[in-house]
């Protein structure tokens, strides 16, 4: 077995201790080694001495890859979502924490097989952001301008996709590649579109509180996804001013109407998710647009 560099030795480290003051040692330790590199280091370099493949990379999900039938390449960022990596990255997250995607697909089959690796590399790059934006930065620059230039090469399409599992503020790389086409989901009400900016809210629960944030993006002329009950998906598709959103992740070609439908995926805690609200059958969608337009 090969052996684990140090990064990696505490990011596995962080994900078996139990107790909180345990892992805020080991988040002091990452940072301690982090403040340590030298802010020239080459790209190369640095992944080397993270023991990572890239920070990001083109059509590496199941979501991401369809968009080659649309000929686009798409570059997305999975980091390690909400507080699981000791720093919430998703400030706004509710009812999706349980359910979250990031214990889908390639991440519950390995953890099935009592396998870590994606989850410790996510934990690798949102410590790298938190601690490092600088050497993060540098990095992510490098590989959209790397991606850009390779599907330029291929004659294809090219967009980047930065809040995959977080939902963070990158609007100055956003605004640094105008030229390039950037989409996101969120649940930050204060998160602003820019031309190169396509966003897409995202439903969470039946919270009162919510309610003026999903009113505002309809204003505003974004559309609110869903994630609903795979069986109700075709009567809810049926309703009006409703689309699918699972025939691509391209958000930015999407057509008419205001509410998004994406079938549920199988998760850790997918029937945590029903019962919060968060993921709707047939019944609770409906309920969902009379609470919204009300």
């Amino acid at each position: 077995m090969k052996k684990l560099n140090a990064y990696k030795t505490l990011a596995v480290e962080f994900l078996n201790a139990l107790l909180p003051v345990e892992k805020l040692k080991i988040r002091l330790r990452v940072q301690d080694k982090l403040d340590q590199i030298d802010s020239n280091l080459s790209y190369s370099k640095l992944l080397k001495e993270l023991g990572l493949s890239y920070i990001a990379s083109c059509d590496s999900s199941s979501k991401l890859v369809k968009g080659k039938k649309y000929e686009f390449a798409t570059l997305g960022l999975y980091l390690a979502p909400a507080s699981k990596s000791g720093r919430n990255v998703c400030t706004f997250a509710g009812a999706c924490k349980a359910p979250c995607l990031d214990q889908s697909g390639h991440v519950l089959l390995e953890k099935r097989s009592g396998k870590s690796t994606i989850q410790v590399a996510r934990l690798l790059k949102t410590w790298l952001h938190e601690f490092r934006l600088d050497l993060f930065n540098k990095a992510i620059c490098h590989e959209i301008r790397k991606a850009a230039k390779l599907a330029k090469k291929k004659g294809v399409s090219f967009c980047v996709r930065l809040n995959c599992t977080s939902d963070l503020d990158f609007s100055g790389i956003i605004a640094s590649f105008p030229s390039v086409q950037f989409y996101d989901y969120t649940k930050d009400p204060n998160r602003q579109s820019m031309d190169n900016y396509h966003l897409t809210y995202s439903w969470d629960s039946f919270s009162k509180g919510r309610l003026p944030f999903y009113k505002q993006a309809i204003a505003r002329g974004q559309k609110v996804a869903f994630p609903v009950v795979k069986a109700d998906l075709d009567r809810i598709l049926a309703l009006p001013s409703t689309l699918e959103m699972d025939s691509s992740d391209l958000r930015f070609l999407d057509g008419e109407g205001s509410y998004g439908i994406l079938a549920i995926k199988e998760t850790g805690n997918t029937q945590q998710g029903i019962r919060d609200g968060f993921m709707l059958d047939f019944d609770g969608f409906k309920k969902a647009i009379a609470w919204i337009e009300g």
